[in-house]
């Protein structure tokens, strides 16, 4: 019974928040879901979840006049990257992969909280976009991480939140649509899962709801904010997990 509300908690929690930032759906329910599931098991979950989430918050989410033309490069060079993320799966150290990303987030968001600025990124365009959208998805491949990178990315050229949320939402949902088709026909995704599936819909819809209805009462600093302190609480277990596996 405890597994199931470790699984549900965590489910819980992540839905709200992707539905609130855009994209933090696998940062959040890894956090929790580390000390219950093997990483063969958890990761198509994470991008089923994820995916649904997605879904519905796309159904909420108001209309912009961003063009689809700031998130393609993203999302080119991310589909061609999911193949060799979900190839690397099987391979890949989980613990080792958990440290560097883990050690990656707890150094760069206290960095951001000064809100620095580059004059660099200001030329920065398509091609830094889709290096940063192709990682991401080798990432999503390998484990639903793939708005951990990009949002690093966003954060850094000081997008507005919208724009930031805009980004992420999309490039989420494409390379998770890919990545749970890749899945599908790799097998990753199988019989297993369908008890985990069907709790996980009715774990993460209501909260995915309210996240999003949330997104529009809060200022851009509050935003900003919420997201720095989750990407870091994240980073934090994901180190710290890994560390403690090491040494044991």
């Amino acid at each position: 019974m405890s597994v199931w509300l470790i699984f549900i908690l965590g489910a819980s929690l992540a839905g709200f928040v992707q539905g609130l930032t855009g994209f933090a759906f696998a940062l959040i329910a890894m956090s929790f879901w580390v000390w219950i599931l093997p990483p063969q098991i958890s990761a198509p979950l994470v991008v089923f979840a994820s995916l649904w989430c997605h879904l519905i918050s796309l159904s909420k989410e108001k209309k912009h006049h961003f063009g689809y033309h700031i998130v393609l490069p993203y999302i080119i060079a991310g589909l061609i990257g999911v193949p060799l993320g979900t190839f690397l799966l099987h391979m890949v150290n989980a613990e080792l992969f958990k440290f560097i990303l883990g050690l990656f987030l707890m150094i760069w968001c206290p960095v951001m909280y000064f809100a620095p600025k580059f004059s660099v990124l200001d030329s920065a365009h398509k091609k830094a976009d889709a290096s940063i959208g192709f990682i991401g998805g080798v990432l999503g491949g390998l484990g639903g991480f793939c708005g951990a990178l990009p949002s690093a990315w966003v954060m850094l050229r000081n997008l507005p939140k919208d724009q930031q949320r805009y980004i992420l939402r999309h490039f989420n949902f494409a390379i998770q649509l890919f990545t749970i088709m890749v899945y599908l026909w790799q097998g990753t995704l199988d019989q297993s899962h369908i008890p985990y599936v069907v709790v996980l819909v009715l774990a993460v819809s209501i909260p995915a709801v309210l996240g999003a209805q949330l997104f529009y009462k809060i200022s851009e600093q509050q935003f900003k904010q919420i997201v720095l302190n989750l990407l870091f609480a994240s980073g934090c277990i994901l180190t710290l997990t890994a560390i403690s596996t090491f040494l044991t």
